[in-house]
């Protein structure tokens, strides 16, 4: 099958735009049986993609949330209808809540906390995208984004080590933060809040890893370019399919040699088995870091 062309580095040499069989969430080695995940703007797009690779690993538990309550409950059907195909007995609950709220996302976390006791994953999908020049921007509409990315991810932290994460168990709870390659490309007019927010984010990831004693892996990934409501307003190609991430994800919480990626930049279509290959040489050489001058590629 021919690739696509892509106009952002690729650092394997192997790269997807679909599943494949190290990353297939029905591997019975990438389980997640007996976990609980929870996943911001899971109502529809990569979020709700996210959730149904968690259905078809086999979750205990899959919360999602979102702010529109309609899409919300056609996709927990639509999640729970896939886990049952595949035999899971997993539960699917879906909140209304917005991750710049800072109270409604507490409430969500304990909500849920109460009723599964802990959450083992998090997955922070929701985000928003407002492209215009700095001279044109809209101040009102440039702030909600950071509204969105950067205090709803330090919201989604802080909620997970508050009331979420059991940061005493037996092994380290997940937290997945979803990014963009827009961090590692050259400057592009008009994309200055999105690109700024995701760094915020990204550097509230590297943070939660560095503070987390070891509790918490933490991960920031670039999804790919998943055709979303997201990229068809604004025009952005696309290349990936949206399972694509979602099942990046279940090999990132289910495999525990994926823990050097943590701190660093890794995309959903670099190829996991050449990463894994190049382990010591990422390691020693600090490869995929996120630096002032750029990313060490």
């Amino acid at each position: 099958m021919p690739m696509p062309t892509h106009d952002f580095p690729v650092f394997t040499k192997t790269f997807h735009s679909s599943v494949y069989e190290t990353i297939n969430p029905e591997n019975a080695a990438l389980s997640a049986s007996g976990k609980v995940i929870l996943v911001t703007g899971g109502g529809r797009g990569i979020g709700k993609a996210i959730a149904a690779a968690f259905a078809r690993a086999g979750a205990r538990a899959i919360v999602i949330l979102g702010r529109n309550a309609a899409t919300l409950q056609a996709a927990e059907k639509e999640v729970s209808g896939i886990a049952q195909a595949k035999g899971h007995l997993t539960v699917v609950r879906s909140f209304t809540a917005d991750v710049a709220d800072t109270e409604a996302i507490l409430g969500v976390f304990r909500s849920v906390s109460d009723e599964f006791k802990q959450i083992d994953i998090v997955v922070n999908n929701a985000a928003s995208l407002h492209l215009a020049t700095l001279e044109a921007a809209s101040i009102e509409d440039y702030w909600k984004t950071f509204e969105i990315n950067v205090k709803g991810t330090l919201n989604v932290i802080q909620a997970s080590l508050k009331l979420g994460f059991d940061r005493n168990g037996a092994a380290p709870a997940t937290f997945i933060n979803i990014t963009s390659v827009g961090l590692i490309m050259p400057t592009f007019p008009t994309w200055s809040n999105y690109v700024s927010t995701k760094l915020a984010s990204f550097s509230l990831t590297q943070y939660l890893a560095a503070e987390s004693g070891g509790t918490v892996r933490a991960f920031s990934i670039h999804p790919g370019r998943v055709g979303t409501d997201m990229s068809k307003d604004n025009n952005i190609p696309t290349f990936e399919e949206p399972e694509l991430p979602g099942a990046f994800c279940v090999w990132l919480a289910a495999t525990k040699e994926a823990d050097f990626l943590q701190d660093r930049f890794v995309a959903c279509n670099w190829d996991v088995d050449e990463l894994l290959q190049m382990r010591e040489e990422i390691k020693e050489k600090g490869l995929l870091k996120m630096a002032f001058a750029g990313t060490h590629m």
